[in-house]
Formats: structure tokens, C-alpha cells, sequence
């Protein structure tokens, strides 16, 4: 039994096999090359037994008998017809009340606009047997995946937000990540603007938050939606995430129309593209996750935002829990025709960052690299102040810049530790992201955490590493 069925004439047999060479990847895919004994009883077994039939509509299809009776077979057995237009002609005589997806200037490209329409026509109704890979980049391939965004934030970090930039710019940090609410005109500080211009033209990616965090921490329960269209105007930036809804319903299709909603509201805003951040609703303790992967996968579909914001902290007590939240998710948005990229907010940590890659996130945001002091030879976390004791492993670092800094009178004590962790990240993405690229997860995390850890987490998570 098939997935899909491609009807089509023999003179597009090319555009035919490139179609099927597409669709294989995702489905099981059956079209006349594969006929072996009668034709007549192999064609009506196969339509009979298949669950879509994709005629490929052309100026000689039209005109096909055997293309015209195979779609007549399609009808008796009531099997779903997703038509693809090759040619500009028009359908044959009584197949014209299907709707037929646009493939008149395909050269065979799998991006192409037409196939990934038709792909997810497809999937409405034959769920996708493979699960869409992760691409290796997004945003024109400024984004690689996995990735860090490195935070700049007001609230309890060693480096105040322009400082913080300047120290980003100058080691070359390509993915950043800056609170709209350091960026309200009352609070802007002189020179930010020129800084995120200086990023972006060296090759720098910029997320602007809904700076909801910082409103959060500092009980500032005046923070509303307008403030942040003040916020993003005459700031340079290539994404924004939109203001989000912090109390969301516990009612599945209330609380996706809220997310979209919000999107569309804050899209007003700016040229950029705008992300959706969804929260879980909260409980007498914790958060509620029951509706929450559906919740994302049906904002994913209607939207398909190049990613979807959760908060880490909302998505379990612990990191194991949080883990197999994530694993969740990701089977949710795996029944899509397309991969979805998941950021987590708040994530800075190495263990977690390793072992939520694992489970099906791509993308982090964290305040680390300006809240502490790295151990590089454990890959933990310590107190800023104890950069005295992991200053010797600065002068090994790779980067020039973080060796210079240790000994440059003129740069204080933080911004020598920032460096130090700035190194330290720059290094742990890079590794994370080859270990994904070559299905070594499991490895990269076994490294950070240790054996004893990681035999935990296997024996808790046995399908984290798949």
C-alpha cells in the first residue's frame, strides 16, 4: 500500500521521476515505473490500495486516456486527488473542481514554493512517514542550527546592555539576542542604535525579545504591547518575537488563536519577521503541559514561523522532565510537512543546551556569558567572582582577543570574564553544531555531563538519542 500515487503522461516522465525522487523522502511513493506484470490490474490495485493520487497536469495529460481513466479509478475508490500543474492548460474535462497546486516554472528544486505547498497538501492527508530533518542553517543560512543566542539584558548581569554589545561586536558574536525592553525610548541608551548597526554589518544576527522578561523581574505590570512597537522603532534588527501572551488559556483552540493573534498584531510593528512565543497556562504547582505540543504544532502549521519560543523554565521541574517535554513537541511538529525550529528561552547552561538538542530543540538564548565565570575543563558554571581561579585557562583560550584582554589594564574585571565565556561559547556551539551535522549527540552530551549522569539520563530518556 502506497502513500502517494503519481499519475502523469509519458512525456513528462522527467518532471515525474524528479517529483517522486521529492516526495520518497517523506513518503512511499508509486508511479507506473515500478509496474511489474499486467498494467491494467497492477494500476487498479495500486490506486484502489493507495491513500493520495497526484496527477501532474500537463498540456499532454490533458489529452491522455489512461491518465483521464486513472483518475476515474481515484473517484470510484474515493482516494483523495491533489492535482500539480506543470503546463499552464487546464485540467481534463471533469477533474477541473480540483484545486491544483502551481509547479509551471519548477527545475526540480525540493524548495521550491510550488513542492512545498504540495507537500503539505499532502500531508493534510497522508501523514508523513519520515520526520523533515533538521536544516543545517535558517534565515538565509545567517542562522546555523543548532544555535546560541547570546543575551543582552538590564536584570542582574555583570555588563549593562550597551557595554554588553560593544563586547559582542568586538568578538564577533553572530547570534544576539536584546530585550525590547532595554530599548524603550526612556530607556535607550545613547549609542545602542549604532552598535546594532555595527553588528548587522559585520555579518551579526539580531532577535529582539518582548522584554516581557525584564518587566517580569522587576514587577513592572506596566509593560503592554504598544511599548513595544515604541520599542522596535529606528532599531536595526532581523527578527522580533511578539509580545506574548503570559496567561494563556488552558483551552487548546483559544489559546493557539491568542498566540496567531498576538503575531499578527505586533507584525504592524516592524518589516521584520515576527516570532510566537507560547506559554504553558499555570497550576497550583508548576505549569500545565497536557494541550501544550499541540498547542505548538497547530501554531507551527498555521503560521510556520522561521522558529517557535517556549520558556525552558515552564517546561518542567527538572532537566530530565524538561527533556522529554521538549521530545513531545518535537513529535508533534514532526507530523508536519516541514521542520519547525524550536528556540528555548532562557538557556544558557552547557548540560542543558547539549541535552536539549538532543530531545528536539534548535536554538537558545542566555544571560551566562555575562552572569558567570566558566570552568572550561568542566563545563561548569561558577560564581563571576571566581574567575580568579579559571583565569589561567583564558590564556589558552583560541580566540586573540580573549588572551589580549586578560592582560589589557583598560578592560575591568568584567569584561575580561566575558571574554572568557565568550571563548568558552563560541566553542561549545561550534561543537554542537558539527555533533549534530554528524548524529554525535550523544557523544557531545556524554563529554559534558560524564558517564554516571549520562547513564541516568538514558536510562530515564531511553529514546533521547534516536
Amino acid at each position: 500500500m502506497s502513500d502517494v500515487y503519481i499519475v502523469y503522461s509519458r512525456k513528462d516522465v522527467r518532471q515525474a521521476e524528479q517529483l517522486v525522487n521529492i516526495l520518497s523522502t517523506r513518503w512511499d511513493v508509486w508511479w507506473d515505473d515500478k509496474i511489474v506484470g499486467d498494467f491494467s490490474s497492477v494500476i487498479e490495485r495500486e490506486i484502489r490500495n493507495t491513500k493520495c493520487v497526484v496527477p501532474m497536469w500537463s498540456s499532454t495529460a490533458k489529452e491522455n486516456r489512461n491518465v483521464k481513466d486513472e483518475l476515474r479509478l481515484a473517484e470510484q475508490y474515493s482516494i483523495p486527488i491533489i492535482p500539480a500543474k506543470i503546463t499552464p492548460t487546464n485540467a481534463p474535462y471533469g477533474f477541473n473542481g480540483y484545486s491544483a497546486v502551481d509547479l509551471l516554472h519548477w527545475d526540480g528544486d525540493a524548495d521550491h514554493l510550488g513542492v512545498q505547498h504540495l507537500i503539505r497538501k499532502i500531508s493534510s492527508v497522508v501523514p508523513p512517514r519520515t520526520a523533515p530533518a533538521r536544516p543545517s542553517a535558517i534565515a538565509a543560512g545567517k542562522v546555523p542550527l543548532p544555535s546560541l543566542f547570546l543575551s543582552v539584558s538590564s536584570h542582574e548581569t555583570q555588563l549593562v546592555p550597551l557595554e554588553a554589545l560593544k563586547a559582542l561586536r568586538v568578538f564577533g558574536t553572530p547570534t544576539i539576542l536584546v530585550s525590547a525592553y532595554d530599548l524603550f525610548p526612556s530607556r535607550r541608551p545613547r549609542g545602542i542604535q549604532q552598535e546594532l548597526r555595527r553588528i548587522r554589518a559585520q555579518g551579526g544576527f539580531v532577535l529582539v525579545d518582548s522584554g516581557n522578561y525584564e518587566a517580569t523581574r522587576r514587577d513592572d505590570d506596566s509593560w503592554r504591547p504598544q511599548d513595544l512597537e515604541l520599542a522596535l522603532e529606528g532599531i536595526p534588527h532581523d527578527w522580533a518575537y511578539c509580545f506574548d501572551e503570559m496567561e494563556p488559556s488552558k483551552d487548546k483552540k483559544r489559546a493557539v488563536r491568542q498566540v496567531i493573534a498576538a503575531v499578527e498584531r505586533d507584525t504592524k510593528f516592524t518589516k521584520a519577521p515576527v516570532l510566537p512565543i507560547i506559554h504553558a497556562p499555570v497550576r497550583s504547582k508548576g505549569y500545565d503541559l497536557t494541550n501544550l505540543p499541540e498547542v505548538v504544532r497547530e501554531v507551527a502549521n498555521q503560521l510556520q514561523p522561521p522558529m517557535i519560543a517556549l520558556a525552558e523554565r515552564e517546561l518542567g521541574r527538572g532537566l530530565i522532565q524538561r527533556a522529554q517535554t521538549v521530545r513531545h513537541i518535537r513529535n508533534e511538529l514532526d507530523r508536519l510537512s516541514f521542520y519547525q525550529p524550536i528556540h528555548l528561552l532562557g538557556t544558557g547552561n552547557p548540560w542543558s543546551i547539549a541535552v536539549l538538542t538532543a530531545a528536539g530543540a534548535d536554538s537558545f538564548d542566555g544571560l551566562e556569558w555575562c552572569r558567570v565565570a566558566v570552568d572550561r575543563q568542566q563545563d561548569r558554571l561558577n560564581h563571576y567572582q571566581h574567575f580568579d581561579f579559571f583565569a589561567y585557562q583564558a590564556q589558552m583560550a583560541g580566540s586573540p582577543i580573549t588572551v589580549s584582554a586578560l592582560s589589557d589594564d583598560n578592560i575591568d574585571y568584567a569584561g575580561k570574564v566575558a571574554f572568557h565565556n565568550l571563548d568558552y561559547y563560541r566553542e561549545l556551539t561550534h561543537e554542537l553544531q558539527t555533533a549534530a551535522s554528524t548524529n554525535r549527540l550523544e557523544a557531545f552530551a556524554v563529554g559534558l555531563l560524564g558517564q554516571a549522569n549520562a547513564k541516568q539520563l538514558r536510562e530515564q530518556m531511553p529514546d533521547l538519542f534516536r
